[in-house]
């Protein structure tokens, strides 16, 4: 049995949270991805070094039809001018942001791999990118590519879909191996605007062999009720922003808790990955986890 423990009030204050210092944006120029930026920009990350990055598809090369047509590709060249002309969109961009110190970075490959990679070599503290403004129960061809990065965060992964304002409230859902983490993460985000953070702790309840741990993971019922409270504690105490942790990989099962909240929520989702532990330079560990035992034993209404 799952239980959620749900404090009567915000339970964790942000006083001395440090807000995020440096924050990438994932941009593919549609209207999400539009969205995120200019709502990290006005919100999240005023005083962060904010960089725009934009993922170019390597060109193909040229087959043997192209090549008897006498209709060669140049395909370097082509990239280069790709590239140069994103680059050029993405400084507009920054432009109309009001961000005229805005960072751009344009990069080739696969966005799955890329963003991540990009994030973790600049030691960024969060990864965001823009969500679809409607949600599915299932990965969906639009979803697909935010589903697949999830799998691949060395740092926090923040999907942004329907926040216009600043963070009002931030409901964060912690487990006992992965709370130092996501409660640091946690309280970054909210710092900026000085958000409430209400903390939900979930837990397996009763004796659990491995056998039946199997079960319960393959037929992804205590998974589906604990996505089925976050969302209505997250509806009660009217959060824009959910965090939670993430121990999945790259080849993990597809209900994960985690990923089902990122993809069914209506809100903001903030994925705090296993590999982000408590020695990163955004988690300080060293900071006691207030009001996290308290709080109302039972399931939340």
């Amino acid at each position: 049995m799952t239980v959620v423990r749900r404090s009567p009030q915000p339970d964790l204050m942000t006083a001395g949270a440090r807000p995020p210092e440096r924050i990438v944006v994932g941009v593919d120029f549609s209207e999400g991805s539009l969205a995120a930026a200019q709502w990290v920009a006005r919100h999240l990350g005023r005083d962060a070094t904010l960089t725009l990055v934009h993922v170019v598809a390597p060109p193909r090369m040229p087959n043997v039809p192209t090549l008897r047509s006498g209709q060669m590709a140049e395909p370097q060249s082509r990239l280069q001018a790709r590239m140069e002309s994103m680059s050029g969109a993405l400084h507009g961009l920054a432009r109309v942001i009001g961000r005229a110190s805005t960072e751009v970075e344009v990069r080739v490959g696969d966005p799955v791999i890329q963003l991540p990679a990009y994030a973790k070599l600049v030691d960024a503290d969060l990864l965001v990118v823009g969500g679809n403004a409607a949600f599915h129960a299932a990965p969906r061809r639009e979803t697909a590519t935010t589903d697949r990065l999830l799998r691949q965060l060395a740092c926090p992964g923040l999907v942004v879909r329907n926040i216009q304002s600043a963070v009002s409230t931030v409901l964060v859902a912690v487990a006992d191996d992965t709370a130092a983490s996501v409660l640091a993460v946690a309280r970054m985000v909210a710092s900026p605007s000085s958000a409430p953070v209400v903390t939900l702790r979930l837990a397996e309840t009763g004796p659990a062999t491995k056998a039946s741990a199997l079960a319960t993971r393959r037929d992804g019922v205590v998974n589906a009720e604990q996505v089925r409270m976050i969302h209505d504690v997250a509806r009660v105490v009217r959060a824009n922003v959910i965090v939670i942790g993430s121990q999945s990989s790259a080849t993990d099962v597809d209900d994960n808790v985690a990923r089902l909240v990122a993809r069914t929520s209506d809100c903001a989702v903030l994925v705090v990955p296993q590999c982000a532990g408590p020695g990163l330079r955004w988690a300080d560990s060293s900071r006691p986890l207030v009001g996290v035992s308290s709080g109302l034993d039972g399931p939340a209404h």
